[in-house]
């Protein structure tokens, strides 16, 4: 029998496709590195894509706060550990760490989830990670969880934009990495060459599919920081950014 594994690690090169205009690894990029792992690691453990499937259920990720100290380039190797921290009511909680080749932390990330059912798209009770919660890891990598947001109060910039199929995933929803993009590309380039994003936080608030029209718009948030807030046309908003830098 294979030896269920508490924390999982993987490795994945730093492509050319993954890097923006300066040579350093994009947020969104990170976010996908970080989901592809969490996934690994709960097929291993039970609890993934293919066991929610059997039950008619599948996960979504509700919010996602990554903080950066180095600045992974392109050429180079970014190492992911990722463990489950655990259930509260409804969320489930997984933390990152993020190291180079040399083993030096360049990051961390954590997440909240939940499982919906297929047909409804309600909230589930999580009860597919209790036969392993014994395994869980209760170690903090940042020193809260993932934020919930404030409206934007203040708009500097607002765009339309149409949901294309390419940005659709598995479930017929926009994919959540998506939205890390519309919120990169939100910020004038001028903005990106001139500041560097240490901490982004995400919350996913509401679904969106094809054909639809969404007004993203930004806004300050304090000193050295900006919000990101998508609308769809019925005034529902589906995701707030922040991102500090």
């Amino acid at each position: 029998m294979e030896t269920l594994k508490k924390i999982w690690t993987e490795e994945y090169p730093i492509y050319w496709y993954d890097t923006d205009r300066n040579g350093q690894l994009k947020m969104s990029a990170i976010a996908n590195y970080l989901q592809e792992s969490a996934w690994r690691h709960a097929n291993h453990l039970g609890f993934g894509y293919e066991d929610a499937q059997k039950r008619n259920e599948f996960w979504v990720i509700i919010s996602l706060m990554i903080r950066m100290v180095g600045k992974p380039e392109w050429g180079q190797k970014l190492i992911v550990e990722t463990w489950p921290k655990g259930v509260d009511r409804l969320f489930a909680y997984r933390d990152f760490k993020l190291m180079d080749e040399k083993g030096a932390v360049v990051g961390a990330a954590t997440s909240a989830w939940m499982i919906l059912d297929k047909d409804t798209r309600r909230p589930k009770n999580v009860d597919l990670v209790k036969p392993v919660l014994h395994l869980a890891t209760h170690q903090d990598v940042l020193d809260c969880n993932p934020p919930l947001l404030k409206p934007l109060k203040e708009i500097s910039s607002t765009a339309p934009r149409k949901v294309r199929f390419s940005e659709l995933d598995q479930n017929g929803h926009v994919n959540n990495i998506r939205y890390i993009d519309w919120s990169l590309d939100a910020m004038p380039a001028d903005w990106h060459h001139e500041h560097r994003i240490r901490t982004l936080v995400i919350n996913y608030l509401a679904e969106v599919q094809s054909e639809e029209m969404i007004e993203i718009s930004t806004g300050p948030a304090g000193e050295n920081a900006e919000i990101v807030q998508g609308t769809r046309e019925d005034g529902k908003v589906i995701f707030r950014t922040r991102m500090d830098y």
